[in-house]
């Protein structure tokens, strides 16, 4: 599952995983998005930290409220941000910087779903 609000960053984020074997289900749309994992549930959410609407942290707390067992992986054009270093302290939330490659990311959620995240 990829959440962001930005149509672009989906598409191409999207483009990457999908290239790389994964399937992706894609919106800008927090409640959208909890409809569709309430569907199907993913191995995996990829989501900004910033949305519309609602915090990515919110975001991320009402998704780990619902399905505890879930990866979230944020991404961040500020990841040494003091607060969201204390997101993913306090929640566990693995966080990946922007810019990034796509080569980058690709291995970003490999780890991440194999569950050796640095």
């Amino acid at each position: 599952m990829l959440l962001d609000s930005e149509p672009v960053v989906r598409d191409v984020v999207s483009a990457i995983l999908e290239r790389a074997g994964h399937q992706v289900k894609a919106t800008g749309d927090f409640e959208h998005a909890l409809e569709m994992m309430k569907a199907r549930t993913p191995d995996l959410v990829v989501t900004n930290v910033y949305l519309k609407g609602i915090t990515g942290h919110d975001a991320m707390r009402r998704i780990k409220n619902e399905f505890p067992d879930l990866r979230i992986l944020m991404v961040s054009g500020l990841p040494d941000d003091r607060t969201i270093r204390d997101w993913i302290g306090t929640d566990g939330f693995d966080t990946f910087p922007k810019p990034f490659t796509a080569t980058a990311l690709v291995e970003k959620v490999r780890q991440v779903l194999d569950g050796c995240a640095d």
